[in-house]
C-alpha cells in the first residue's frame, strides 16, 4: 500500500514538474515572440507631408518618419507598478495621460530642392499626451516641442525648432500630427502617426 501511494506521489511529481517545465519554455517563446513581433512592426514607418521653400519657389514632397519612444511617464499607473515604462510603452498608459521623450528618424524620397537641407533627419522632443473620449482609448491629443537635427547645405544650419500637436485614434495607434517648424524653408509638416505598442 505504501509502495502505491509513493508509486502515485512520485508520478504526480514527475508529472508536475515536467508540465512546469513546459510553462517555463513556453513562456520562452511567447516573450521572444511577443519582443520579435513587436520590433518587426516599429519598422513600419508614418507617411509624412514636409515643406521645402525658398525665397522663390515652395513645394510639399512625401517622406517617412519612424515614431521612437524611448521614456513614457504615465500619469495614470497603477500605483502598484510604476509610471515610467521604457521603449515598449503600454498604450492605455499612454492615452489616459502621461509625458514623453520621443526620437523621429525621418526622410524625404526627393529631397530638398529648394532649401538645401538633407534628405534625412532626425527630431527629438517632448510631447503630453491627453485623453480627449474614453479616457483617450477612442480619442486622445498631445502637445509637444521638438528639434530636428538636419543639416542645410546653402546655409550651414545643423537644425531648428518646431511645436507638434496632434489627434490619435484606437487606443494612440493611429492618428494625425501637425508640426510647426521654425524655420522659414521647412515651415510644416503633416504625418499620419502610425505606432503599434
Amino acid at each position: 500500500m505504501i509502495k502505491k501511494v509513493l508509486l502515485i506521489i512520485t508520478a504526480v511529481f514527475v508529472f508536475f514538474v515536467s508540465d512546469s517545465s513546459a510553462q517555463d519554455t513556453n513562456f520562452t517563446q511567447r516573450k521572444t515572440t511577443k519582443y520579435l513581433s513587436w520590433s518587426l512592426l516599429q519598422l513600419i514607418p508614418s507617411p509624412t507631408l514636409v515643406s521645402d521653400a525658398n525665397n522663390d519657389n515652395a513645394r510639399v514632397q512625401f517622406g517617412l518618419k519612424w515614431q521612437i519612444i524611448p521614456i513614457n511617464f504615465s500619469f495614470r499607473a497603477n500605483k502598484f507598478v510604476s509610471p515610467v515604462q521604457f521603449f515598449m510603452i503600454n498604450p492605455v498608459r499612454r492615452v489616459t495621460g502621461s509625458a514623453e521623450l520621443f526620437v523621429q528618424p525621418e526622410i524625404v524620397t526627393s529631397g530638398f530642392k529648394y532649401s538645401g537641407f538633407n534628405s534625412f533627419g532626425v527630431t527629438t522632443g517632448g510631447r503630453f499626451v491627453i485623453p480627449v473620449q474614453e479616457l483617450g482609448e477612442n480619442i486622445s491629443a498631445s502637445v509637444g516641442a521638438n528639434y530636428t537635427f538636419r543639416k542645410n547645405d546653402i546655409t550651414g544650419e545643423n537644425g531648428y525648432t518646431g511645436i507638434e500637436a496632434g489627434v490619435y485614434f484606437f487606443g494612440g495607434m493611429m492618428g494625425f500630427q501637425f508640426v510647426k517648424n521654425f524655420n522659414n524653408n521647412n515651415n510644416f509638416s503633416v504625418s499620419l502617426y502610425l505606432k503599434y505598442f
